[in-house]
Order: structure tokens, then sequence, then C-alpha cells
């Protein structure tokens, strides 16, 4: 058994390449020793093998000149997905189709051979390289099913908005203009009539998936497309926002997640409640159980509130 020189800190919790090894003062054969194990060509770790970590991907990015890819790059990139895309564990790294093609040791990497134009690739640091936001999506495009065309538009929804910040709210990682610009480099490809479809679905302003399936059930019901993030006064500054609303029916929804828990938050959905109240607006609260639903009690509500108010036919935005 090859004996075991002590790792640097730099490789002992980290993937590493041969050439970081040598450049770290160890001999190449330090490779063999048992508390290695190979996870690529080339590709080496201390650290339990199976474990999908940044800074193994990152190796793998060194190395073979691959990019983080597909469910991979969606989880970089904060992106939700369904439940059977989220709960893999599966590292996808694609490889440019004019290089040479790299095969992992190690189940759990999944390799693609793919043109991949060199605006499409972000590099993020520690030699992590990540597909773009938007080459993302339209890969995402080929891996989700047909019956999952709601996912693709969630997906567009989350690259699009501004995230909150106590600050402000923040620039979005892309724009519907650079999604249709990305369709248009690759006419043709599998999958692009579906991204294509979900595109004309993409509005910006959701901040959660609830929210956009929300968006897109109440349009299914046949009822007008509601605006995202309204305020429900606009000459008020201090005016709280809906997550979804029709003004001309005065109707406020919000949809309570994770984040609605918390005393502070409880406190402010209050306020906000009682600002609606006072105005004549309906403050309509979604939960899970709605999600899980369908919004049937949420579209049931919505269309007679706009029967009353006679603004069923009523545009909405604004």
């Amino acid at each position: 058994m090859t004996a075991r020189a002590p790792l640097p800190p730099a490789l002992a919790h980290a993937a590493f390449g041969v050439d970081e090894l040598l450049d770290a003062g160890l001999p190449w054969d330090r490779t063999r020793a048992a508390d290695l194990h190979r996870i690529w060509r080339g590709v080496y770790t201390a650290a339990d093998p199976a474990a999908l970590t940044w800074d193994r991907a990152a190796a793998l990015c060194r190395v073979t000149g691959g990019v983080v890819s597909h469910t991979t790059a969606a989880a970089w990139h904060g992106i939700p997905l369904p439940r059977r895309l989220e709960a893999s564990v599966e590292l996808h790294l694609t490889v440019d189709r004019g290089r040479r093609q790299h095969r992992s040791a190690l189940p759990g990497v999944v390799t693609h051979r793919l043109r991949l134009p060199p605006q499409e690739v972000r590099q993020v640091g520690g030699g992590l390289r990540v597909t773009s936001p938007e080459r993302t999506w339209l890969d995402l495009a080929v891996l989700l099913r047909p019956w999952e065309l709601d996912w693709l538009v969630v997906a567009g929804d989350h690259l699009v908005h501004h995230p909150w910040h106590p600050d402000g709210r923040r620039p979005p990682a892309t724009t519907p203009a650079l999604l249709d610009a990305a369709l248009g480099r690759h006419a043709g490809r599998h999958g692009i009539r579906r991204a294509r479809e979900a595109l004309a679905d993409v509005r910006v302003g959701a901040d959660s998936a609830p929210e956009t399936r929300l968006r897109l059930a109440l349009i299914r019901a046949g009822l007008p497309e509601p605006a995202l993030q309204i305020a429900v006064d606009p000459s008020d500054p201090r005016s709280p926002e809906a997550d979804l609303g029709y003004r001309d029916a005065r109707i406020a929804l919000q949809y309570d997640g994770a984040a609605h828990r918390t005393p502070e938050q409880q406190a402010r959905d209050a306020r906000r409640e009682a600002y609606c109240l006072e105005r004549d607006w309906l403050p309509l609260r979604c939960t899970q159980e709605d999600l899980r639903a369908g919004f049937i009690r949420v579209i049931g509500v919505v269309r007679r509130r706009l029967a009353s108010r006679g603004a069923f036919g009523a545009t909405s935005r604004g």
C-alpha cells in the first residue's frame, strides 16, 4: 500500500486533479493510497465520493473542461423543480461536443455532449463553471415532461423576477427578452417548441413557484389574468402589495408559504389585511392545501367576486 503523505487542507476536503496534487508538492502516486477515491479520470477526493458538493463539481469542471448543467445548474440558480427532479443527486456536466469525451467512474455523474456557446457559460469561482440562466432554462425544457409545462413557466418566472431584499428589489437573473434570444440561437433543438409555449406565459413579478401556479390556475379556469405585486393604493407610498390581484374587483391574493409563519411576517400580513378591508378590498389568503387542491376554492371566490363587481371581462393589469 502506498504511504499516505498528509494532504494539505486545500485538498483534504475537496476534489482535486493530479496537477493540483503535484503543485502541492506531493508525488503523483499519492493517488494510489487507499484513502483516496477516483471519481473521474484524473480527479480524486478524500471525501465521500457520493456527496454532491460544489467543490467536487468545480474540480470536475477544471479537469474535463465541462460545465455544470441541467438540474445541477438549476440548483445553483435556485430554480424550483418538480419533486422527481429536485430529489435527484446526480451531478450533470455538459462537455462541448467538439472536445474529447470524458466518462465518469462514479455512477452519480451524468455527462452530456452538446454545443455550448461561450455566452451560455458563467464562471462563478473556484473553477466552477455553470450554464447561464437562459441555457439552464432551455436544458430544463428537454428534461421536463409534456405535462410538466407549468414547471417550465415556474422556472422562467423565477429567473425573471426581481428578488426581494430588505434594502429593495435586486436585479433579475435574466429577462424575457434574453430567454427569447436564447430560443433564437437554438432553433430546431429538441424541447424548443415546449420552451416557446412556456415563454408565452412567463411574467415578471412572481416571488415563488406557488404564486406562478396560482396565476396559471386562475387563467386556465377562464378568469382574467391577475396583476402581480399589485399595490392596494398606488398613491400611498406605504401601501402594502399583494402577490396577485384584480384592481377593478378589489381582490388581493396572497400565498402563505413557510415564510409567513414567523411572528414578524404574520404581523405584516395582519396589517395588509386591515389596510385592504378599510378600502373595500377583499384580502384572500391561499395555502398549501389550496395548492394541492388546484386552487379550486380560490377560483370560486374570485369568480363570484368578479361577477358581483361586474369586472369579469375587465383587464386587471396596473
